[in-house]
């Protein structure tokens, strides 16, 4: 029994003295970060991106990734010529401190520019390029961009082989100025031009479907700027999962190049189905088929339906929208695409019903990359009920119509998904009746600006404002309750139910209007990771006639709401609230969707 009780004691003794040498062996922090010399920066500015601070294990930073950090950061404020040394604490020392040693040197702000040798492209084109103002510091960042965007210019006219040389000239010695002149030598070379272009790799996708996306002709300059534009626009038509280009006699120094686009197809019939809810009064659901190439030349079918259910407890209704679309991206081999499309229409619901069956035809087209044009003509053939403010009803059994339309676009917003910068905007108008045809006569106007202005990286203003008339111009002054106008709910006015800003019948119900103005702001903030939050302000009014525009009878709502960012865009909760309403902030509602509510 000594024996074993003598074990116990020296096992107990054993792993006191391992527990001992465990706490000896934890690890090591470091405790206090110092610098010396003249710091044109700050301590917090010279440490970004090193990953030292205090409190840090002396395992997890290195001297030389703390240096070459201070280096880069100096370097990037114009201190090019700088020296930087760290003393790192070894371990086992009694106190865990980092001392800096910096020498900045003399900040390098750039002078005049000298061009050298070749002369293909003029000073000014070659000025312009220069991402540094005269007199700003120059950083490395700076002169790679400024030497990347002269060579992609010689590219773009042809010149694949050009060279570029950059330096920067000395400090005058007898001068205190820190002005650095840059100096360009270039050298062109020999013009390259396009052979031609052949596509490999497809199975079922025609040839003409790549080669009609390049605007680049053969025995053309070989333009590096269109053909990038052109492999864009054959990435976007949703036909390939991989596209590489080979430049055949680049390398082997040929003035010819016969350009080969290697594609790989995807499976690219698509299928969707979606559900959610609107608001709280209204729910939807769709699904689609569609087959972006028909005949291997890239014409597309679509095939969908949308069902939405309104179930408010004292105006539920149904709307039901199959339709089937075809379009044709190059018609008569230009440019503008072309679209016909046949659907059908039901809606009903206690106050209104609406049906319809149409078909349309337009035509389209994109300029300069953020214009679009669109142009349609429609005919239909429809019966509606709807009641108006008095209760009285206004029916039309079966009468055909018939329009034409037009709309001017322009988007520059970035990304498109969840916008921070660039605005959109929309004209568009429309035409049924009179010399078009039909039995209803009037028009509408639709304009909406939106803009997106981005004051930091986690901090966006967002605003819109938008209106719209669909009026009478003849004897039959009827609209039909599709193409009047609605606001209130979770994408216009927040803090109202859906459709109930505007002209209502003696039970409430929503009627729609003839006129519309919408005003929207939204400050847009990051919080942590891909959580943001947001602060909106809505205003908006729908009336009968242009003469009852009013403030008075304006909805105004306000609130918060919560963003979570995906790869398919925000999802997005918002509570508003109206405060023109008696105890609003017990009536408020909140709205759920994806995407952003403009």
């Amino acid at each position: 029994m000594s024996k074993k009780i003598t074990q116990f004691i020296v096992s107990m003794l054993i792993l006191f003295s391992l527990a001992g040498k465990v706490e000896a062996l934890s690890e090591p922090t470091i405790e206090t970060v110092t610098f010396s010399g003249n710091l044109p920066l700050s301590d917090k500015s010279l440490l970004k991106g090193s990953g030292l601070h205090e409190g840090v294990s002396i395992f997890m930073v290195s001297s030389n990734q703390v240096r070459d950090a201070v280096v880069s950061n100096l370097r990037a404020q114009g201190y090019l010529d700088c020296s930087v040394g760290v003393d790192w604490p070894r371990w086992g020392v009694e106190a865990y401190e980092v001392t800096i040693n910096v020498i900045p040197g003399r900040q390098s702000l750039r002078g005049e520019l000298v061009f050298l040798g070749d002369s293909t492209l003029t000073v000014s084109e070659m000025t312009d390029q220069c991402p540094v103002e005269l007199g700003s510091a120059i950083s490395p960042a700076d002169t790679l961009s400024y030497k990347s965007a002269i060579i992609s210019m010689y590219s773009n006219l042809g010149y694949l082989r050009a060279s570029v040389q950059l330096e920067l000239g000395d400090f005058a010695e007898d001068s205190v100025s820190n002005y650095r002149s840059i100096q360009l030598t270039l050298e062109s070379g020999s013009v390259c031009y396009l052979g031609g272009i052949t596509v490999a790799g497809q199975e079922s996708v025609r040839d003409e479907v790549v080669l009609r996306e390049f605007d680049i002709q053969p025995g053309s300059p070989m333009n590096m700027r269109e053909m990038r534009e052109g492999l864009s626009a054959v990435y976007s038509l949703g036909l390939f999962s991989n596209v590489q280009v080979d430049y055949n006699g680049l390398v082997d120094g040929l003035d010819t190049i016969q350009v080969v686009v290697n594609v790989t197809e995807q499976d690219y019939i698509e299928i969707g189905v979606a559900s959610g809810y609107i608001s709280p009064e209204a729910v939807f659901g769709s699904v689609y088929w569609r087959q972006p190439n028909i005949m291997g030349n890239n014409q597309v079918l679509r095939l969908g339906s949308t069902y939405t259910r309104y179930i408010s407890s004292d105006n539920s209704g149904n709307e039901f929208e199959p339709e089937i679309t075809y379009e044709e991206p190059w018609f008569l081999s230009t440019r503008w695409s072309a679209q016909l499309k046949a659907d059908y229409y039901y809606m009903q619901r206690d106050h209104q019903e609406e049906r319809s069956y149409g078909g349309e035809i337009s035509l389209s087209r994109k300029f300069l990359d953020v214009w679009r044009y669109t142009a349609g003509y429609r005919i239909e053939r429809l019966r509606y009920r709807s009641t108006l403010e008095d209760s009285s009803e206004v029916i039309q059994d079966w009468i055909n119509t018939a329009r034409v339309s037009s709309a001017f676009t322009r988007d520059t917003r970035a990304p498109l998904l969840n916008p921070a910068r660039g605005s959109w905007i929309k004209v568009a108008g429309s035409v049924a009746g009179g010399i078009i045809g039909g039995n209803l006569d009037f028009y509408t106007i639709d304009s909406e600006y939106r803009l997106f202005l981005p004051f930091s990286d986690g901090f966006v203003l967002a605003g819109r404002s938008a209106g719209s008339v669909v009026l009478g111009y003849s004897d039959n002054t009827s609209i039909p309750p599709n193409d009047k106008l609605y606001l209130g709910g979770g994408t216009t006015v927040r803090g109202y139910d859906f459709q109930t800003l505007g002209p209502e019948d003696e039970e409430g119900n929503p009627l729609g209007g003839n006129v519309m103005v919408l005003g929207n702001v939204e400050a847009r903030f990051s919080i942590i990771g891909n959580f943001g939050a947001v602060l909106f302000c809505d205003a908006g009014g729908v009336w009968t006639e242009l003469q009852q525009i009013d403030a008075g009878s304006t909805g105004f709502g306000t609130g918060v709401g919560i963003r979570y960012n995906t790869l398919i865009g925000p999802i997005r909760l918002d509570y508003g609230f109206a405060p023109t309403w008696e105890n609003s902030l017990k009536r408020g509602k909140v709205y759920f969707a994806i995407g952003q509510a403009f």
